[in-house]
């Protein structure tokens, strides 16, 4: 039960967060373009390899903490189903190239983004 409440609790955070983020990074760019998803898709994809890495190299924490954090808090961070809404609402409006724009880039970032983390712990 108390790994199911170390999710539930992880996720809240994460969703919490997300939306503050994403709706920050919006109000900068001041574009129909969903900035803020691949802000936070990004962010997510970097912590995800980061804490990863961390875990599987330098230190033995709970199960709870690692549920907490990569299922919980970073599932909850990432949204996949707002980036499927983003994409839909780009490609209907008809910015077919920003709909592939969007697409490219959140696939690479967040890969690309996700490496980085994960390599970058094995550096500090």
């Amino acid at each position: 039960m108390s790994i199911l409440l170390s999710i539930f609790l992880g996720g809240g955070l994460g969703a919490l967060l997300r939306f503050l983020i994403s709706e920050q990074t919006n109000r900068l760019f001041l574009s129909s373009f969903p900035f803020g998803t691949i802000v936070v898709n990004v962010l997510g994809a970097f912590l995800m390899g980061f804490v990863v890495s961390y875990f599987a190299d330098k230190v033995n924490v709970s199960q709870n903490i690692k549920m907490f954090l990569t299922i919980g808090f970073l599932g909850g961070f990432t949204t996949f189903s707002t980036f499927n809404l983003d994409f839909y609402q780009l490609f209907s409006n008809g910015e077919i190239l920003a709909s592939l724009l969007y697409l490219f880039a959140t696939f690479t970032l967040t890969v690309i983004a996700f490496y980085l983390g994960l390599s970058l712990f094995k550096f500090l």
